[in-house]
């Protein structure tokens, strides 16, 4: 990867060798068009044929212009590189209905009834959803590749962050607002509460005004999965990913820019860590899904076990909240497997992708106890010392702190309460849950609203502090926490800095923390005095829970969300989108920044207390 690579030479590596751009432009509109039109809506058995015809047509459309990148391109292997996700996406295509053939060939008849069911009826169902597939894929490619031109234009970081999750909430409303999506005919989702649900996932928080079980038809739990899958990882992520793979050189303000986005320590390493992204997200959300699916009864059918597995992994990892029970995760309360299952997830999505991959480059012979073993400590005298970074330290330390603290007070709050009548080892799963699930999941076990005012005041706080920086997770951040703390320690001992770990932290990241919270805080009073304007019957306590729940992507809620005003759920819409972008990227979005200035004021010392 040559990282400083010219504008003009990644400008022509953007230039398509198939179809001109707007006559794509025009392919990607009319198949949306198409799978809106017949999935979303519905249509008669007349205009379904031509509906048929027009996905076929559409499809020769994208296979004319894989035909003619090829054909144009001076050399094929440069723009199978270039454009190996749109080559993707037709391979995939033609190996699954090369598969298909196969199996008709071998007998597909002697398949499980379950996944002759999920395949289609007939050969030609199959084709039409392989068509569907296509074309859907091809839709969402073009999309990644728009996003990343209006990159290449110089267009802010800020804004594209912004904007792209503002794209997203948009997208999924119209989405949700189809007849098809509503499991209640004669109850279809309404345009606020469209919104709503679309923000709720895109920011993945969780807070809903409808029942995602009863009142979404698999089409809509699948819009949400998409939704809050893609909101978790964040759109810039695919971006970027799209963009270091399919180049042979980026621009060095394309470099900075998907650095930030993913947290890259040095540029050198961006593409490696994007593959480790999309890799680890893949392998733990699998593996949650597989060992959800293991705690589900047996008799239960197998395709409502396996959709409920992957949209409660995926919601889990993401930190989304959203399940398809109305209690949320009661029903696993006193099951050992289940809870472990869902608090791995959490946590490893609220750790984020820096902290995990530092943790995979950890070596077990570096470990406490292991290391002291005599033939180990011969092979790490032969061996570089792996340095774990300073904010990877800090937010395992402040993680766990803050399990052990949640587990604890939670358990000693609601011994005598909601605790009461369970046994010890339910008890334990119970507060050991809404340790990990209040710093941004939102899942829960027992009814929020029925838990003590100080439980809580708790769970606020917890909510409050969230979870890792560059994590599916919200809030301030523990990051955030620990310079705060490290910061009073200094002041405490009499240091000018602020240090952890032997090593000194910039002014700048103190500032940082600071603007966070004080943010934080202002933008949760705002919307606890929004609410009090249009819900004042509405308990203070249950406003305030409501508004950071809000404001930290959590989701947890005392069950006023849906009984909430209009003017209150714009709000907490707000609250929502604030909290996924980050206040302080809000603020830099709008905010033009000035140059540094090249002097410095003499310093007058203020009290302070």
């Amino acid at each position: 990867m040559v990282i400083g690579a010219s504008y003009s030479s990644n400008k022509s590596n953007l230039r398509p060798t198939g179809l001109r751009r707007p006559a794509l432009l025009l392919l990607g509109l009319l198949s949306t068009a198409v799978l809106v039109a017949e999935h979303g809506f519905g249509v008669s058995s007349a205009w379904e044929r031509w509906i048929h015809v027009a996905e076929l047509l559409l499809a020769g459309g994208y296979v004319a212009d894989r035909v003619l990148m090829l054909a144009r391109g001076p050399d094929r292997w440069s723009v199978l590189r270039r454009r190996q996700f749109e080559f993707g996406v037709l391979g995939l295509f033609l190996l699954l209905a090369t598969a298909w053939v196969v199996s008709l060939a071998a007998g597909a008849g002697k398949l499980p009834t379950e996944v002759r069911g999920l395949l289609s009826e007939d050969a030609w169902g199959l084709g039409l959803n392989l068509l569907r597939l296509f074309l859907l894929g091809n839709v969402l490619v073009q999309l990644l590749r728009l996003q990343q031109r209006l990159l290449v234009r110089g267009m802010r970081p800020e804004w594209m962050l912004a904007g792209s999750f503002a794209l997203l909430i948009v997208a999924g409303t119209l989405l949700l607002l189809m007849p098809r999506v509503s499991a209640i005919p004669e109850k279809p989702i309404g345009v606020l509460d469209a919104v709503f649900t679309a923000t709720s996932a895109s920011c993945v928080t969780g807070l809903t005004v409808r029942d995602t079980g009863t009142e979404f038809t698999a089409f809509g739990q699948g819009i949400l999965l998409v939704l809050f899958q893609v909101g978790g990882m964040g759109i810039m992520t695919f971006v970027a990913f799209l963009a270091v793979t399919s180049a042979e050189s980026l621009p060095v303000s394309d470099m900075l820019v998907f650095r930030q986005v993913v947290g890259a320590r040095t540029p050198a390493v961006l593409g490696r860590q994007l593959w480790a992204i999309i890799g680890f997200t893949a392998v733990v959300e699998t593996a949650g899904a597989v060992c959800l699916y293991s705690c589900l009864p047996p008799e239960q059918e197998l395709m409502s076990k396996l959709g409920w597995s992957v949209f409660h992994s995926v919601s889990a990892y993401c930190n989304a909240g959203f399940s398809f029970s109305a209690d949320s995760l009661a029903a696993f309360q006193s099951h050992p497997g289940a809870m472990l299952t869902f608090m791995v997830l959490i946590v490893l999505g609220g750790l984020g992708f820096l902290v995990a991959m530092d943790l995979l480059g950890l070596r077990v012979s570096r470990l406490p106890l292991i290391r002291d073993i005599p033939w180990v400590r011969r092979y790490n005298r032969q061996t570089p010392v792996y340095r774990i970074p300073v904010q990877t330290r800090l937010s395992v330390l402040m993680t766990g702190i803050l399990l052990v603290a949640g587990l604890v007070a939670f358990w000693v709050l609601e011994a005598r309460h909601i605790l009461a009548d369970k046994p010890l080892s339910t008890q334990f799963w119970i507060s050991a849950f809404h340790s990990v699930s209040p710093r941004s999941s939102g899942f829960s076990t027992v009814p929020v609203g029925d838990l003590h005012p100080a439980t809580l005041l708790l769970l606020t706080a917890l909510m409050a502090v969230g979870a890792c920086p560059v994590s599916a997770g919200g809030g301030i951040k523990v990051i955030t926490l620990a310079i705060l703390i490290l910061a009073l320690r200094s002041l405490v001992t009499g240091r000018e800095r602020v240090e952890a770990f032997g090593r000194a932290l910039p002014p700048k990241v103190l500032l940082t923390a600071l603007a966070v919270a004080g943010l934080f805080m202002v933008l949760a009073g705002l919307g606890v005095f929004g609410m009090t304007l249009f819900d004042p019957q509405v308990p203070l306590e249950s406003q305030v829970f409501e508004v950071v729940s809000a404001l930290s992507t959590t989701g947890l809620s005392t069950g006023i969300t849906a009984q909430l005003s209009q003017g209150s759920q714009v709000v907490l819409c707000l609250l929502m989108f604030i909290g996924r972008v980050g206040p302080l990227s809000l603020v830099l979005s709008v905010v033009q920044l000035e140059r540094s200035a090249r002097y410095q004021y003499p310093e007058e010392d203020l009290l302070v207390a």
